[in-house]
């Protein structure tokens, strides 16, 4: 019988398959030309090491139908279950990991072998794919053909290892450069710096709720606390505050000390939309400082206020900066403004003060707070609380 050639997978890898758009398809459509070329593999496992705040790694299953991604957060990590794991000896140095799965089960030295033999499966191999950087990622697969895999087989899979490294590089490197946009700049501007605003002026003007926040009584706290327990109070008051804005279809423009700016842009839509969202990323970060000051006096610790100011107005949104370092954000009138409104905060006593113009556009029960002189405008604002 002839052998099996790994060969037109490995030319379609490097003349179309590097150009599909995700990791996900390019790993499910390898699989199956694998399975297709003479390989009966039932289950593929890819495990990718990545830069990333939230997670050490990904992990791409390959079931013989579809493709699921799993992210890892770096607790995992520490963990027994990853300590003990062929990707982490994999990652420690060793080229390849087999084991028959056609013998007793307490001869498997891993635990989810015996779940695989229990499926059915009769093999299982483990292997290096390392990056030019020197990351060693690891891919496994595994057959459920009586007697395993082949040595022709292990050979054909070798040969494949370093195109594929090649192909996966290329995708791991997009990945980071979207994810170190969108973690440092904001999901809307880090797209718009990928599709090649990247200019210093490049931008445009826009419509837009603008969000300023900042920290109450921080030097206090700074004083009080000591700097790691004062870097938790912040983390705790950005996740309120800021992370209410992104789950709420806003962009947070920049971190200023205990301070924040963040938009909800209008996007060519009606301004009640965009201020209906602020409003409500508003009221979950009210609730959330008051769940997290409750948290933190229970364990001894001292709470925090912070006060939202809100405005609609016109920015121009865009790079600004030095030639050698940008950065995306709002310039303008409206972004000032909505600065000083945030300021009358402690003047009123009110944890979130709306200009006259959000006010109208959300209408029903906002209270007036009172006319306050705004530093560089010639009449009084009338501000108005947030119900």
């Amino acid at each position: 019988m002839a052998q099996w050639s790994i060969a037109p997978v490995i030319d379609w890898l490097l003349h179309k398959g590097r150009r599909l758009p995700t990791r996900e398809a390019v790993v499910r459509e390898i699989c199956e030309r694998v399975r297709t070329a003479g390989l009966p593999i039932e289950r593929v496992a890819f495990f990718f090491y990545a830069l990333h705040p939230q997670y050490f790694g990904v992990a791409l299953y390959w079931d013989g139908e579809k493709v699921t991604v799993r992210p890892g957060d770096h607790d995992f990590l520490l963990t027994d279950e990853y300590r003990v794991s062929p990707a982490a000896r994999i990652s420690a140095g060793e080229r390849a990991i087999r084991r028959r799965l056609e013998v007793p089960a307490g001869q498997l030295d891993f635990p989810f072998l015996r779940e695989l033999q229990a499926a059915g499966l009769t093999d299982y191999v483990i292997a290096e794919v390392v990056f030019s950087d020197g990351t060693r990622n690891s891919v496994s697969l595994a057959t459920r053909r009586p007697g395993g895999f082949s040595e022709h087989d292990i050979a054909e899979i070798e040969e494949l290892l370093h195109p594929f490294a090649l192909v996966m590089e290329i995708h791991s490197g997009r990945e980071l450069a979207r994810t170190l946009l969108e973690t440092y700049l904001g999901r809307i501007s880090g797209s718009r710096v990928l599709d090649g605003q990247i200019k210093r002026g490049d931008g445009q003007s826009i419509d837009a709720v603008i969000w300023f926040s900042d920290l109450r009584e921080s030097t206090p706290l700074a004083s009080a606390l000591g700097e790691q327990r004062f870097l938790e109070l912040l983390n705790e008051y950005f996740v309120a505050t800021a992370g209410a804005v992104l789950e709420h279809g806003g962009e947070v423009l920049r971190f200023i000390g205990d301070a924040s700016l963040a938009v909800f842009p209008t996007a060519g839509g009606p301004a009640r939309a965009a201020c209906e969202r602020a409003a409500a990323a508003a009221r979950i970060a009210r609730e959330r400082v008051r769940a997290a000051n409750a948290a933190r006096r229970g364990a001894g610790l001292p709470g925090f206020a912070c006060g939202v100011g809100l405005h609609l107005g016109r920015v121009h949104y865009g790079n600004i900066g030095t030639p050698e370092r940008l950065e995306f954000s709002v310039i303008g009138a409206a972004a000032n403004k909505a600065a000083r409104i945030e300021a009358l905060c402690k003047d009123t006593g009110a944890d979130v003060v709306l200009s006259s113009v959000v006010a109208a556009e959300l209408g029903g029960d906002c209270a007036s707070l009172g006319r306050f002189a705004l530093r560089g405008l010639a009449e009084p604002e009338e501000v108005f609380a947030l119900p």
